[in-house]
């Protein structure tokens, strides 16, 4: 028994150990820690397991409705898990195109293999390094073959939580440069765990208030873009919606 369950599957790579962890009920992925990296529920395919992913769905879904994309939304995800959200969008939002970036082979043949992620034309996947995927994508590098997005998600994690290459400044430029207008950018970043500010709010981790810094400078050099932030009660995870109008 290991998390409460029996592995199923379980893999070394260069980065570390993953995990396919199945009980009576669910399947779960992990990387090389008990923090769950993705569930499904083996009789609730559809159904999210987390908080921030029914938050991000949301507001994908609300930016699609308001503009009208519901049947033309070009998505790119950074980072897969089990692939998760991609399924849901996948299955929620008709002639959506997705790409999804993951820098492991391995965590992509587990979200095949082990959590339903549909092997459609919809869905396009590359194994790359996020950071390089975006700045090989930049418009400015590649003027003639650069793809705009309506909506990046970036849900990037490792064994330890949030990489410190997520706040990487030239990423957030590059996704910025790559997204349409009006376009819609979401982060899944993290608070620390158990610490809190005074006034009883908890205290960012260092990788994720430079991302919130980099974004809260932007809306003020640049009219078109609004900053939100969303708490997720049940977790340690914070939202951050990036508009471009």
């Amino acid at each position: 028994m290991k998390y409460d369950g029996m592995t199923i599957h379980s893999v070394r790579d260069e980065y570390g150990l993953i995990e396919v962890v199945q009980n009576r009920s669910t399947r779960k992925l992990y990387f090389d820690s008990p923090i769950e990296q993705s569930c499904l529920y083996l009789n609730a395919p559809m159904t999210l397991n987390f908080e921030y992913q029914e938050k991000i769905i949301e507001r994908v879904l609300a930016f699609a409705n308001q503009h009208k994309k519901e049947q033309n939304l070009r998505v790119l995800m950074l980072g897969m898990g089990g692939g998760s959200m991609a399924h849901h969008l996948f299955h929620t939002l008709p002639n959506i195109q997705l790409t999804v970036v993951e820098l492991r082979q391995a965590v992509i043949d587990c979200a095949y293999n082990y959590f339903h992620l549909p092997n459609e034309p919809e869905i396009e996947v590359v194994c790359e390094d996020a950071i390089t995927f975006m700045a090989e994508n930049n418009l400015e590098n590649l003027k003639d073959n650069a793809q705009h997005y309506d909506v990046i998600i970036v849900d990037i994690f490792d064994a330890n939580g949030l990489p410190s290459e997520l706040s990487d400044k030239q990423l957030q430029e590059n996704l910025w440069q790559n997204i349409n207008s009006p376009g819609l950018v979401i982060f899944n970043l993290w608070y620390q765990w158990n610490q809190t500010h005074s006034n009883g709010k908890p205290v960012p981790t260092a990788e994720t208030q430079q991302v919130i810094n980099f974004w809260q400078n932007s809306t003020i050099e640049n009219t078109d873009c609004t900053l939100n932030r969303y708490n997720i009660q049940s977790s340690q995870n914070l939202i951050a919606e990036i508009l471009k109008n």
